[in-house]
């Protein structure tokens, strides 16, 4: 009776060696059947022919091929070629939409935040593809600058500064400064999701941003330590950057349990300019009024009423 020699380790060796070595195959034959395309004018169907291999499918290893993101990232993505497949065209429908440049930063950022690992199958890729295809079906508006003196200038909302969330997204407003205070109840909804782009699915204040890039965009979210993780998610899914966060006031000679304490997370387009600020607490008025200071207008207040000049607020 034969012993084995090989520890569980050794296997595990062995096997992923197996396994990039089926990878750098896909690669190779990708490149292979992209160069012959090239190369063999009008000769798709006979190449397909001879290689036993469907017109769809040869366009599938194309698509692969000449993908130049995913030819670069080899160690990063997953080993299964129909999963390749599934990021070639995800990655094409990011330049479609977010334009070449910011259509990369967009397919790199997947990677970033590890939404893609080498250990994604085609069904992730399909959700997030999906997640896509629901986003750039959805109705484009033409934004353009609205102040506060014209928001309301329909009779039902005129003297008002509420208005609901499902109008806003509707209209064609805009706005640079946005504030969040979610109900705790939305938070424990967006920790079931799996994937950080449902958040904006479902409560787009992205399609509330300044389409215009230029301009400095600034999101506050107030959250308590125990879902700082999906404070980031949603400033992210929304379209910002994360870039700080504003804790409270504690001991500097002990650590102390802040996960019911809140905390503001910050997120924007570009670096803050306007940094020298003190939020002197987690009330709504402080915090609305540091956004101010950092932010352009029109602003915008989601999730609580108040009554301050130049603010808009919505609920529901």
């Amino acid at each position: 009776m034969l012993t084995n020699t090989m520890s569980l380790e050794d296997h595990v060796k062995k096997i992923n060696l197996a396994k990039s070595k089926v990878k750098n195959s896909i690669f190779e034959m990708a490149e292979a059947i992209t160069n012959a395309v090239n190369q063999l004018d009008n000769q798709h169907k006979d190449l397909a022919q001879k290689l036993g291999m469907s017109r769809g499918t040869l366009s599938k290893w194309i698509a692969i091929g000449s993908n130049q993101s995913l030819m670069n990232m080899k160690n990063s993505v997953p080993e299964s070629f129909d999963t390749l497949y599934q990021l070639s065209s995800l990655d094409k429908q990011y330049h479609k939409f977010y334009g070449k440049t910011e259509g990369h930063k967009n397919f790199l950022k997947l990677f970033k935040d590890n939404l893609v690992t080498p250990f994604s199958q085609r069904k992730d890729i399909s959700k997030i593809l999906k997640l896509h295809k629901e986003k750039i079906n959805k109705p484009q508006k033409n934004f353009k600058y609205l102040n506060n003196e014209n928001v309301f200038s329909n009779s039902n909302h005129k003297g008002k500064s509420e208005i609901k969330l499902k109008v806003l997204i509707k209209s064609k407003l805009f706005f640079n400064t946005i504030v969040v205070v979610p109900l705790q109840e939305q938070l424990n909804h967006w920790r079931k999701s799996d994937l950080f782009q449902e958040i904006n699915v479902e409560y787009p204040l992205g399609d509330l941003q300044n389409k215009d890039q230029s301009i400095f965009q600034v999101c506050l979210i107030k959250v308590r330590g125990e879902d700082l993780d999906l404070g980031i998610k949603a400033l992210n899914s929304w379209g910002y950057n994360y870039n700080k966060v504003l804790t409270p006031k504690q001991p500097k000679s002990s650590f102390i349990d802040m996960s019911s304490d809140f905390f503001v997370l910050i997120g924007s387009n570009s670096k803050i300019k306007k940094e020298n600020f003190i939020m002197r607490s987690d009330e709504t008025i402080d915090l609305i009024g540091y956004a101010q200071k950092i932010g352009e207008q029109p602003y915008l207040l989601v999730g609580e009423k108040i009554n301050v000049k130049d603010w808009i607020y919505c609920v529901g």
